[in-house]
C-alpha cells in the first residue's frame, strides 16, 4: 500500500511539472503549442510505447469484450472534452478558480463513482466510510484553496463590468461540466482494468511487468481523448491560419520541448495507474483522490515559490495554507481508510 501511495504522489508531482518546458517555446500560437502537445501525448507517445514495450498487445485486446472498449472510448471522449472545457473556462474565470473548480469536481466524481462500479459493498465497511470522509475533507481543502485564489485575483485586479460578470458565470458552468467530464479519465481506467481486466491479462498471460501492463490498460483511453483534442486544435489552427508557424526557425526546438512535455505527461498517468494497481481494489477511488489533490498542491506550492502569491495579501495566504493543510489531512485520512479496508 505504501508503494502505491508513493507512485501516486510521484505521478502528481510529475503532472504538476509537465508544462514547464512550454515557457521556452517561441514563435508558436496557442493552437500550435497545444495542438502539437495533444498529438504527441494522446497518440504518438502512448502508441509507440505500447507497441514497443507491451508483449501480446493485440492478443490481450482480443480477449476483452467489445462492450468494455465502447465504454472506455465514450468515457475517454468525455476526458478530452473536459480538458478542452477547462482550457476555455480559465480564460473566463481565471486560473485559480478554474483549477480549483475543475480539480474539485473531477476529484469528487472520479473518486466516488468507482465505488458504484463493482465496489459498492466497500461503502458499508469502516475503511470505505473513512475513505469517503477523507475525500470530503479534501473537498473542503479545495474550496478553501479556491477562495484563496479568488481573493488573490481580486487583489490583483480592480476592474469589473457586466461583461466580465457574464463571463464569470459562463466560465463557472463550463468548468463544472468540464470537471465532470475530466473524471472520464479515471473512470475509463477503472472500466479497462477492474472490469475488462486488461492489466491482469497482460501480466498473467504475456508476462508484462505491472507498469508496462498499464500501457495496455490506458492506450484506448489516450486514443479516445485524442480524437476530441486533436480535432479541436486542427480546427483552431485552420481558423487562426496558424499552420505556417510550424515552418518557424524555432520549430525543431519547439517540437523537442513539446515531445518532452508529452513524455512526462504520459509517464505521470502510467505511474498513476501503477499506483492505483498497488493500492488494491479501491485503488481508483483512493489513488485518484490523492493524485488530483497532489496535483493541486504541487501547482500551488510552485506558485508560492515562484512569487505568484507575493502580492496576494495575508487573508488570501491564510486561506491557501488552510486549504493545503486540509488537503494534506484528507490524504492521511484516505491512507488510513485504505489501510483498514
Amino acid at each position: 500500500m505504501i508503494l502505491g501511495f508513493f507512485w501516486v504522489l510521484l505521478a502528481a508531482i510529475m503532472l504538476g511539472f509537465y508544462a514547464f518546458p512550454s515557457k521556452y517555446i517561441r514563435r508558436y500560437e496557442v493552437a500550435n503549442l497545444w495542438g502539437s502537445f495533444w498529438l504527441f501525448a494522446m497518440f504518438i507517445v502512448p502508441v509507440l510505447a505500447s507497441f514497443i514495450l507491451v508483449n501480446g498487445l493485440g492478443d490481450t485486446y482480443a480477449q476483452v469484450p467489445s462492450s468494455v472498449f465502447v465504454s472506455v472510448f465514450f468515457l475517454s471522449l468525455l476526458w478530452g472534452i473536459g480538458n478542452l472545457l477547462w482550457g476555455i473556462s480559465i480564460s473566463k474565470i481565471g486560473m485559480a478558480l478554474g483549477f480549483s473548480l475543475l480539480i474539485g469536481v473531477a476529484t469528487l466524481v472520479g473518486s466516488m463513482i468507482p465505488f458504484f462500479m463493482g465496489n459498492i459493498e466497500q461503502l458499508q465497511t469502516p475503511g470505505g466510510m473513512v475513505i469517503v470522509l477523507g475525500i470530503l475533507i479534501i473537498m473542503g481543502g479545495i474550496i478553501l484553496n479556491g477562495k484563496a485564489g479568488l481573493l488573490r485575483e481580486s487583489n490583483e485586479s480592480i476592474t469589473s463590468d457586466s461583461s466580465s460578470s457574464k463571463n464569470m458565470k459562463t466560465g463557472i458552468v463550463m468548468c463544472i461540466v468540464g470537471g465532470i467530464c475530466a473524471a472520464g479519465f479515471n473512470l475509463s481506467y477503472h472500466v479497462a482494468d477492474n472490469i475488462g481486466h486488461i492489466g491482469a491479462i497482460s501480466q498473467e498471460q504475456f508476462g508484462n511487468a505491472p507498469w508496462i501492463a498499464r500501457l495496455a490498460v490506458m492506450l484506448p483511453s489516450f486514443i479516445g481523448s485524442g480524437v476530441v483534442t486533436v480535432l479541436y486544435f486542427v480546427y483552431q489552427l485552420s481558423k487562426s491560419k496558424s499552420w505556417n508557424k510550424f515552418a518557424s526557425i524555432a520549430s525543431t526546438k519547439n517540437i523537442v520541448l513539446i515531445a518532452i512535455m508529452a513524455i512526462i505527461y504520459v509517464a505521470s498517468l502510467i505511474i498513476y495507474g501503477l499506483g492505483a494497481y498497488n493500492l488494491g481494489p479501491l485503488g481508483t477511488s483512493v489513488g485518484f483522490a490523492v493524485f488530483q489533490t497532489g496535483c493541486i498542491m504541487v501547482a500551488n506550492l510552485l506558485g508560492v515559490f515562484s512569487g505568484e502569491w507575493a502580492n496576494a495579501g495575508g487573508k488570501s495566504k491564510r486561506f491557501l495554507y488552510s486549504g493545503l493543510l486540509a488537503m494534506t489531512g484528507g490524504i492521511i485520512v484516505i491512507a488510513y481508510g485504505n489501510f483498514i479496508s
